[in-house]
This record gives structure tokens, C-alpha cells and sequence, in this order.
């Protein structure tokens, strides 16, 4: 539906913008300054600011309400709603931005305000000022005591309860999403969303959706086993729910079909699984019409699997003019991504000459750039060591290379034997975004596998102090401290253990494991896993403080 722009004195059903916050100084008056011109009411409900929050939103409303928190998102969204008066709702966040034409296409929609229809919005997410991805988003709902939203954790509208009387709409109405990449709140965060995804779990919730979010979850933090089970799990759901799909329900389940089984097979080639990574790949090919991302994820798929004669294939299929938002998060492909993969193939064919045409093609030294230093991470992933080191340097000399070349850089000079200047690149990685976790494991590993102990142990402590949760930073950083005789840092490192062990299906010990019993334990669990090496390091951190060093961990994603 389009929505045109109007005057602003436009009469018509009410809307009332309903938020949550907490803490959000920084942001609550350029969020609430945006929605003036066409909120009728105004619903803010704070869960335990310490900061002006509440003192600044009472400048905009007098609709202020404090909501005990109780480790549940959708309760507190459904406690804005009772709250609202208007004829609809529009839920924001405090790093939600809505400019002044996409104000007055909201003016615009209340015309369509009759109580059987809920509005989907487009949005744009940036991160630290930059386009990352866009999706339809449904925002806007009717004032219903029967429309509200489930789960704990990522929160969404109880289709399942009206279905039968609320109809979707997709709109042009664009949200800008402002948010930022902060490790140590994203650790946090990650965290605390597996924490209330397991509880909801156990307390018999099963569909799709708690499973997609802990396999994402899961991946994250690097454990490929436990984000596959539960991705697997939202596959057969999800095919359960095919058979017997209402025609309005077909596209947005085909979008998360297709979704879980490209993460999956992502999953699989990371495990080095291809087996099964290839037959995935062949479901997925079988379905008609994908959309043009879809493509693009598939024609990756076969490049890690050194399958770049059918990734030119697919590559060829991507009309980047075809692209839409859809219901789940999806980033706006360029011409350089497609060069980018496409010069990847082309090099790894033995098409040299081809491959730099093709970027040469490319209208500024910018983009060239750009894609020279794209071909050189996805080569590095791959372990193509040799492009690789030539795309960084072809790169570097049309401009500076991001933290994140650099830190692939690092990765080929240390496989290549020269760790000096591996350092320097993990360095010069570090000196450009401090917050690039890869990059400080990295460094942290190799000094501590070249004796630097005391440099090694603080390089572990930022990271675990930053928010990194990962099983081979924290058992790292557990062997340093306890050959420093560190027992707050080794109980620290434990208790993070603890909660991944908590996740564990086989393990049903919680609160009472003391130090030992985790760390055997945590043993148990990697090696069910196949992650042998650091079974065998959770084995000598049972004999603190009778522990030795020798040797390092490998960074494992």
C-alpha cells in the first residue's frame, strides 16, 4: 500500500505511539521530537531508569508509567497497550528515528485505521551511522485487548490468536533503526536472550521462532553443534506447519523456510559436514522463484564448497533490481557485492584476467577498493592464503584497509610462519575499532603461544571484561589466571561457564556444580562436540591450583 504525503493538520482516526525504555537519555528526545507530528497520544513505560529518562519523555507526555521488570519483553509491550487510547498502536524503540515524509505518510495511513488490518513497516537498520540491512517489520496494530505480543525475548504479535480476524499489510512507511555495535552490551545481551529463550523453553513453549532465535544465539557465541540441533528443529517445525498453511501465511513461512536452511547449510560447511551441507543445497534449489538474496546466499554456498563453476551460475540469476524487504532481516545487495563473488570465482577458476576486468570495471578507485578488499576476506575465509594476500595488497594501494582486512591480513601472515607481522596487522586491526573481538583473540593467542603471559593475560581479561562469552576465551583466560593464582578472575570465568553449561540437554546439575564438577563437565560437553582440544584444557583446570602452562587455544570462529 502507498501512502502519500498530506498536509499535517489531518483529521482522522487516533494513534497512539506506545514505547519501552530504560536508560535511553541519549535518545528519548530525538525519538519523541520525530513522532510529534502524527502521534495523537503518547505512551512511554519505563522498566528502572537511573538516568533522565523519565524526566525527559514527561517534556512530550503525560503519559508516563514505571513497569516493574520481570525478564519478559512481551509483558512489558502488552502493559504500553493497555495503556494507549487510540484507535491503533505504534510500537517504537528509543533509537527508532521517523523523518518528516514518512510523518506524514503516517497521517496519511489512518484513513485505513478500521480494526481488521495491522500495518507492516520497513526497517532500516543502521549500524554506527552505516546502511547494514532493512525489513518489513509489523509496527503498527489495532487497539484490541486480543492483539498483543509473546515471548520473552525477541517479542512479536500472537498471530496464532487472531489470524482468523487481523489481516497484514505491507506499506512504504520507513523506520530508521539507529543502533551501534557494542560488544560488551551484545555478549551481554546474547546472553541474557538464550537465558529466557530456555526458559520459556522449558516451560513448554515449541514453535519456530524460539528455536531460530537460539540457533542464532548459539551461533554466535561459536557453538556450531548447538545452533545446528536447533535450527534442525526449526526446519521440521516449520514443514509441519507447510502442510496446513493458510494461502496469507505461504510467503512469510517460504521466507523462513528458506532462511533456516541457508543457515543451516552455512552451519554444516563450518562443521565441515558437506554431506549434508549438499543437501540442503539441493532443497533449496528445488523451490521456485527464489528471491534474489536467496540466490546470492546459494552461489556463497557453493563457493565454500570450491564449487565456483555453479556459483557463476547463480550469480548471473541475481537481478539486484528485484530486490524487497521481506519478514526477516536481509541486507541491500550492490554491483560490489556481486563482483566481489564473482572475481572470487573467477580467481579460484584459474580466470585471472578475467577476474581483474571485472573489477577494474568498476566506475571509482573507491569501489575498486572496496571489492579488492572483499575478494581478500572471502579468499582468507576460504583459505585461499595467496589471493588473499594479494587483494589486501592491491587494496592498500588505492586506500586504508578496514580493522577487519586487516585482521584477515593478520590471519594470512600467521599461517604463512611470519607472526611479526601478524602482530602488526592484529595491531593496526585493534588501533581502528578497539572493539574487534576476532582480532584480539587472535593477538591474545599469539602471545601467549610466543611466552608473552602477562601481555596474553590482559589481552583475555579485555575480552572477557568486553562481553566475549565464547568457551575458548574463557577457558584461556581460566588457565591464565589460575597460573597467576587469579581466584576472582577463575570464579568469574567459571560462573560464564556455568550458564553455557546450564543450555547443555544432557546435563541437569544447575546451581549446584562447584568449581570442579564445571569444568568436568564443560569437558564432557566439548567432547560430545568433537572439540577434543579444549575437553582436554577444561581437564587441567580441575586440578587448580596445581596447573601448569603449556601451549595455547586456537580461535575457533
Amino acid at each position: 500500500m502507498r501512502c502519500g504525503a498530506v498536509e499535517m493538520n489531518f483529521q482522522g482516526a487516533s494513534l497512539s505511539v506506545c514505547m519501552i525504555v530504560k536508560n535511553e537519555a541519549a535518545n528519548i528526545g530525538d525519538v519523541l521530537e520525530s513522532v510529534r507530528p502524527f502521534a495523537d497520544e503518547i505512551v512511554v513505560v519505563d522498566t528502572g531508569s537511573t538516568d533522565e529518562t523519565v524526566h525527559l519523555a514527561k517534556r512530550y507526555t503525560p503519559h508516563v508509567y514505571t513497569y516493574p521488570w520481570h525478564d519478559d519483553f512481551a509483558a512489558a509491550r502488552n502493559f504500553s497497550l493497555d495503556k494507549a487510547h487510540g484507535a491503533y498502536c505504534l510500537w517504537l524503540d528509543a533509537d527508532d528515528r521517523v523523518d518528516s515524509f514518512n510523518a506524514a505518510k503516517i497521517n496519511t495511513l489512518k484513513r485505513h485505521f478500521d480494526g481488521r488490518k495491522a500495518f507492516a513497516f520497513e526497517l532500516q537498520d543502521f549500524r554506527n551511522g552505516t546502511f547494514f540491512r532493512s525489513l518489513m517489520q509489523v509496527r503498527c496494530l489495532p487497539n484490541r485487548k486480543d492483539v498483543r505480543f509473546r515471548g520473552r525475548v525477541h517479542e512479536h504479535i500472537d498471530w496464532e490468536s487472531v489470524e482468523e480476524t487481523l489481516s497484514l499489510v505491507d506499506v512504504d512507511i520507513v523506520i530508521s533503526h539507529h543502533g551501534y555495535d557494542n560488544p560488551a552490551f551484545l555478549g551481554k545481551k546474547i546472553a541474557r536472550n538464550i537465558r529466557l529463550l530456555e526458559m520459556e523453553r522449558r516451560a513448554g513453549r515449541e514453535d519456530p521462532t524460539l528455536h531460530y532465535y537460539l540457533a542464532a544465539a548459539y551461533s554466535h557465541l561459536g557453538d556450531t553443534t548447538r545452533a545446528g540441533e536447533q535450527m534442525s528443529r526449526v526446519i521440521d517445525l516449520l514443514e509441519r506447519k507447510q502442510f496446513n498453511a493458510e494461502p496469507h501465511e505461504a510467503a512469510s513461512l517460504k521466507t523462513f523456510w528458506l532462511d533456516a536452511h541457508l543457515f543451516l547449510a552455512k552451519e554444516m560447511i563450518a562443521a565441515k559436514r558437506q554431506p549434508e551441507a549438499r543437501r540442503l543445497i539441493l532443497k533449496l534449489k528445488c523451490v521456485e522463484d527464489p528471491d534474489p538474496f536467496t540466490v546470492f546466499q546459494l552461489a556463497e554456498l557453493h563457493q565454500g564448497l570450491g564449487e565456483h563453476r555453479e556459483a557463476l551460475k547463480l550469480l548471473e540469476r541475481v537481478h539486484l533490481e528485484k530486490q524487497k524487504p521481506t519478514v526477516l532481516p536481509t541486507p541491500r545487495l550492490t554491483r560490489k557485492d556481486l563482483v566481489s563473488l564473482s572475481a572470487l570465482s573467477l580467481f579460484a577458476l584459474g580466470r585471472r584476467d578475467e577476474a581483474v576486468r571485472l573489477i577494474e570495471s568498476l566506475p571509482d578507485a573507491g569501489s575498486r577498493k572496496d571489492v579488492w578488499e572483499a575478494v581478500g576476506l572471502l579468499a582468507g575465509d576460504q583459505g585461499q592464503e595467496r589471493l588473499a594476500w594479494e587483494a589486501f595488497a592491491r587494496a592498500l594501494r588505492l586506500g586504508e584497509l578496514t580493522a577487519e582486512a586487516w585482521n584477515q591480513w593478520g590471519v594470512v601472515w600467521k599461517s604463512s610462519g611470519d607472526e611479526k607481522k601478524a602482530e602488526v596487522c592484529w595491531r593496526k586491526a585493534l588501533a581502528l575499532n578497539p572493539d574487534l573481538e576476532s582480532a584480539g583473540i587472535h593477538l591474545a593467542n599469539l602471545l601467549w603461544q610466543r611466552g608473552r603471559k602477562a601481555e596474553a593475560h590482559g589481552m583475555f581479561k579485555g575480552l572477557v571484561d568486553n562481553g566475549c562469552q565464547k568457551v575458548p576465551v574463557l577457558l584461556a583466560f581460566a588457565l591464565l589466571a589460575a597460573e597467576r593464582g587469579d581466584g576472582h578472575s577463575l570464579s568469574a570465568v567459571k560462573d560464564g561457564l556455568k550458564l553455557w553449561l546450564q543450555q547443555d540437554p544432557f546435563l541437569c546439575m544447575g546451581d549446584r556444580l562447584d568449581q570442579e564438577d564445571v569444568f568436568f563437565e564443560i569437558a564432557c560437553v566439548l567432547e560430545r562436540q568433537g572439540r577434543s582440544d579444549l575437553a582436554r584444557i577444561a581437564r587441567r583446570l580441575r586440578g587448580y591450583p596445581k596447573i601448569t602452562l603449556a601451549g595455547s587455544l586456537e580461535h575457533k570462529g
